[in-house]
């Protein structure tokens, strides 16, 4: 499915109330990235200590799976998106459905502050953050947002000089772009990164169509319907599969091409900021 940007999972993860991490599994030769990530938490919790406040030392699945790392599937591709179409009405429902899923520890510390002890945690869990990205990393950050900001601005960076130009990523977008259009869909952009990110903007562009049922998820790129009755999720996801299956089949040339190149990208900045 198409990647979206960098957003700390820390963030998301106490701000909407649920987890998306995952306990790390032992290995007899961590990698880089794995022996990073637990000395991360490691000084983010000693900081948390020093705060007053109690916190866990937990590594979250990573942000690129094994999964992600596969060579593209057509057939593979095409089951998902007939089931769970981009997976933004699909998530929601899921999410809604078990909104206690996931097995972060810390999730059982922060549902039982207080607003007001709620507010002193996240601001220290935001210092201890910029403090464990400075001293692991060594990236110089100031806050969340600047952390994740600068991640995503030297991916798109990179994106821009190792994606945009490549000449066969080029062609292979164009024609894309040419099928969407000969679709009836509007296409502004058909540069490859443009394209990759096009259906994802539909959709999203979609749903903010509404504004009145609709509410960020906190990161102000991504929007989602808060209450939706049975037949209503029904009609926005039968719409959701339709476009994820129409993007699918303009772009069943340009993906396996364009995916390897974008997730190798996107790892080594991961690893880089400590993502």
């Amino acid at each position: 499915m198409p990647r979206r940007s960098f957003l700390p999972l820390a963030v998301l993860t106490l701000l909407a109330g649920c987890s998306t991490g995952t306990a790390a599994s032992p290995s007899a030769a961590p990698s880089p990235a794995q022996d990073k990530a637990h000395a991360f938490q490691a000084v983010k919790a000693d900081c948390m200590k020093t705060k007053g406040f109690r916190y866990v030392a937990h590594v979250d699945r990573p942000e690129i799976s094994e999964q992600d790392t596969k060579p593209f599937d057509y057939a593979t591709e095409k089951a998902e998106r007939a089931k769970r179409g981009l997976g933004i009405v699909s998530s929601y429902l899921d999410n809604r459905a078990n909104p206690d899923e996931g097995d972060d520890p810390n999730l059982a510390i922060v549902t039982k502050l207080s607003p007001a002890q709620f507010s002193a945690y996240k601001k220290a869990l935001e210092s201890c953050d910029v403090q464990a990205v400075r001293q692991v990393t060594g990236k110089n950050v100031t806050s969340w947002s600047d952390w994740y900001g600068q991640a995503d601005e030297t991916l798109r960076r990179l994106w821009k000089r190792e994606l945009d130009g490549d000449p066969k990523l080029v062609e292979l977008a164009s024609a894309m772009g040419d099928c969407l259009t000969g679709k009836g869909y509007r296409v502004t952009s058909t540069n490859p990164v443009a394209m990759n990110e096009w259906v994802l903007q539909m959709a999203q562009s979609n749903l903010r169509g509404n504004q009145k049922t609709m509410t960020s998820n906190g990161d102000g790129g991504a929007f989602r319907p808060p209450d939706l009755s049975p037949d209503e999720a029904r009609r926005r996801l039968s719409k959701e599969i339709k476009l994820a299956l129409d993007d699918l089949e303009c772009g069943k040339g340009f993906y396996p091409a364009y995916r390897p190149k974008s997730t190798e990208l996107e790892r080594q900045v991961n690893e880089d900021f400590g993502i």
